[in-house]
């Protein structure tokens, strides 16, 4: 029996509790779980004897009993790694813990699990594995972005023939040990060596933090080039200063464990004292030195984490930054993963201390943020941590800022900003995999940040009066500027409309009404509409030419928002019979041109490639399911009259997308997710391109070709010759399957069983997990032609 926890981390029962100590589980007593040896076993003085075994209970296999290293093997102790004074990298916290993006409704020494036999999951050059998205178990609703699949699903499959979705696959790879968990365990009891193990897990994060230089380099690059949403840039730089400035004899390297914990008891000391938030218009250097410097706390320190960690993932995987840096550190998801390990372990020794604050809300956010980007955005750990964000930030009031009397100054107006973050955040998340969202618009009341820029709220004084009386009757700047509070206020505008579309496509079908519709339609109109000129996009515009590239990303990602909200709104109108699905038809090809456009002119948005997993996900296959939908029901239906879509430019734009989804590198969050869509769009793709080849001039592939890569077509070629017993394992990662071989006539349109209408291929996708697609239970009869959406 070999045990599944490599080195470190307590192995846990099926029912998810902590396993017990041999000894205490043989005399059938209550074990306190305390690492190294539980404090029943040093009473009684068989500490040599308390071992942690995972399946103590489980007969060995033959194999296993012969060989002469299992009882090695299968007796590991769990011990702590804080004895060490060397540097370690934290463990990951992707799987279980309780993410810098775009905008606010994007949300984006490990101990690691052996390789399991068979398994073929992508490493890092650290050997950590790349996290991965889709979760068993998790349910996507009408208008997650595999939406428009599922419901084709439905209306081609016929007769008893189900769509058969399931979450389980033998071949995951098992998850590292989470940093909550081992956060936890050591908060529960004391160090070996008698200290506080809160104290020692803090020395551990600031251990993790880069030198000064490393620091300094990617906070500049982090006020220069990231978006910023959750917190005042430049708050968060200048307390990063702080930090050296005040603790910098301790942190220089080598860096000593007494040093580290002693600058550790420091923050826990400050920690446990509530923050007092001067409020004033002029008292921003008195905010701000009340986290920073001797004052520094764990909620500060982890939004400087979380700024590291949103610099590292805005770089390039071959920027010569990483060439510089040590051990895995050299790889930037190893890196970015590290840092995020911090961020994760300042929220859990924040919470300690059961205190909540304005900077307790920035750090939630951006933990979030990070999560969605290392895990994907349908990770059940990113949900979880939504929640958390959603309480504090209800728990501080955030929802109710209704005092219209209070003056307005830099904290008045973060608050704003970073309420409308979460609500935003919560919206986006909602929409994405379906599901109800935390926060509703009738239990809030909404205060628009005013369209300032961060410099101006925070010098206050008769330079804020002057910047407010500048603004227009509606709030916004005239100077044609995107401020952060610009990007904000468009956000809120378009999320409180969205959270009542959520609330007719998530709700009873009865209390949907044509009106309904074609009310929020006009309110989503008429909110883009008001927004001032330079907020405008349009494809057809010739002013976008001369846009900065920021300049030309802000106002491209609002209209993307604006389209997303629409489409789902015009599926529902179509779906219930109320539209053509002309308009939605219209608007999914402006949605999909936008969207392709990203990735064509990748190079003038590089800062931001590390969301484009996201953004496929987001705007590029809902999109782009609308418009395969039609183009097969225009091809089952050729001499009927239907809806008007210009079949090249879908054609051309749909092949751009496979490459953008082809294009999504492992390390990325949702790359599980972009796989398997681009192997469903392409499938589609060749019925329309390639609808009728004859069967009898297919030929049977070679072995040396059945392997999908990144630059063949192998899968065009299998469809051609109908020979599907392709493994899969050259792009899957661990999510490796062999595809069975359908019926030999399975594309010869002139069969009357086997035609055009064989789409039910589409029902043994799983649309929650990996690219896993399952061809051998085909149901080749008549497709019905009704609606499809």
């Amino acid at each position: 029996m070999t045990s599944r926890n490599s080195s470190s981390g307590l192995p846990r029962r099926r029912n998810g509790k902590q396993q017990a100590c041999e000894p205490c589980r043989i005399a059938k007593i209550a074990c306190d779980h305390a690492l190294p040896v539980c404090d029943r076993c040093k009473r009684r003085k068989v500490s040599g004897k308390c071992v942690y075994l995972e399946a103590p209970m489980t007969r060995p296999s033959a194999q296993a009993r012969d060989s002469s290293s299992t009882t090695a093997a299968s007796r590991h102790r769990v011990s702590t790694a804080l004895s060490s004074n060397t540097a370690a990298p934290l463990p990951s916290n992707s799987a279980l813990a309780s993410p810098s993006s775009t905008s606010p409704r994007s949300a984006r020494g490990s101990l690691q699990s052996p390789a399991q036999p068979g398994n073929t999951t992508e490493t890092s050059s650290s050997g950590r594995p790349p996290a991965k998205s889709g979760s068993s178990g998790s349910f996507f609703g009408p208008t997650s972005f595999s939406a428009v699949f599922m419901e084709n699903r439905e209306n081609f499959a016929t007769g008893d023939n189900e769509m058969h979705v399931s979450n389980e696959n033998a071949n995951t790879p098992l998850p590292s040990e989470s940093l909550q968990s081992q956060t936890f365990l050591l908060l529960s009891g004391s160090c070996s060596d008698g200290g506080n193990a809160r104290v020692a897990l803090g020395a551990k994060v600031l251990r993790a933090l880069p030198d000064k230089n490393t620091c300094n380099f990617l906070l500049e690059r982090y006020y220069e080039k990231c978006h910023e949403s959750a917190f005042l840039k430049h708050s968060a730089v200048s307390c990063a200063a702080s930090v050296w400035t005040t603790f910098g004899s301790s942190l220089k390297e080598p860096r000593k464990r007494e040093g580290l914990e002693h600058v550790s008891g420091i923050l826990f000391k400050n920690s446990t004292t509530a923050l007092q938030e001067p409020s004033g218009p002029d008292d921003y250097t008195k905010w701000l030195e009340s986290f920073s410097g001797e004052n520094l706390r764990w909620e500060s320190l982890g939004i400087v984490f979380a700024c590291i960690a949103g610099a590292v993932l805005s770089m390039s995987e071959r920027d010569a930054f990483f060439t510089a840096q040590k051990g895995g550190r050299r790889d930037r998801i190893s890196f970015a993963m590290d840092i995020k390990d911090c961020v994760q372990a300042c929220v859990t020794l924040s919470n300690y201390n059961d205190l909540i604050n304005t900077l307790m809300i920035a750090l939630l956010a951006k933990n979030v943020t990070l999560q969605t980007i290392i895990s994907g955005d349908t990770s059940l750990v990113v949900w979880r941590q939504l929640g958390d964000l959603v309480s504090a930030s209800t728990a501080l009031g955030l929802h109710r800022q209704t005092d219209a009397k209070q003056p307005i100054s830099f904290l008045t107006e973060l608050r704003k900003r970073l309420f409308v973050k979460v609500f935003c955040f919560d919206k986006g998340a909602a929409t994405l995999t379906g599901r109800p969202p935390a926060l509703s618009y009738r239990y809030t009341r909404f205060q628009e940040p005013l369209d300032l820029s961060d410099d101006v709220i925070t010098r206050g004084g008769e330079e804020l009066a002057e910047a407010i009386s500048k603004l227009d009757s509606n709030g916004w700047n005239t100077g044609g500027h995107i401020y952060r509070a610009t990007v904000a206020r468009t956000d809120l505008r378009l999320g409180i409309v969205l959270g009542e579309i959520l609330e007719l496509v998530l709700g009873h079908a009865q209390d949907c009404t044509e009106e309904q519709i074609r009310c929020l339609l006009e309110r989503l109109d008429k909110n883009y509409s008001d927004f001032p000129s330079f907020l405008q996009f349009s494809l057809s515009d010739p002013r976008i030419r001369t846009y900065s590239d920021s300049h030309f990303w802000k106002t491209m990602t609002t209209r993307l928002y604006l389209l997303d909200d629409r489409l789902v709104l015009e599926r529902l109108a179509h779906k219930r019979g109320f539209a053509d699905g002309q308009s939605m038809v219209d608007c999914a090809r402006e949605m999909l041109e936008i969207t392709v456009m990203i990735w064509v002119q990748r190079d003038r948005f590089a800062s931001e490639q590390h969301n484009f997993d996201w953004m496929l996900m987001s705007w590029g296959v809902p999109s782009a399911g609308v418009l395969c939908v039609e183009l097969l029901n225009q091809l089952k239906h050729p001499g009927t009259p239907g809806l008007r879509i210009p079949r090249s430019e879908v054609v051309q734009n749909l092949s751009l997308v496979i490459g953008f989804l082809e294009w999504v590198r492992p390390p990325a969050g949702n790359y599980q997710i972009c796989v398997r869509m681009k192997l469903i769009i392409k499938r589609i793709l060749d019925r329309v391109l390639d609808p009728s080849p004859p069967s009898s001039q297919s030929t049977a592939i070679p072995a040396a070709s059945q392997r999908f890569t990144s630059d063949s077509t192998a899968f065009t070629e299998a469809a051609a010759g109908q020979n599907f017993e392709l493994p899969v394992s050259g792009v899957m990662g661990p999510l490796d399957t062999t595809v069975p071989q359908p019926p030999p006539a399975a594309f010869d349109s002139g069969n009357d069983e086997y035609g055009l209408d064989n789409l039910d291929w589409l029902n043994s996708v799983d649309w929650s997990r990996g690219p896993l697609i399952d061809l051998g239970d085909w149901d080749y009869s008549t497709m019905d032609g009704n609606n499809p959406f």
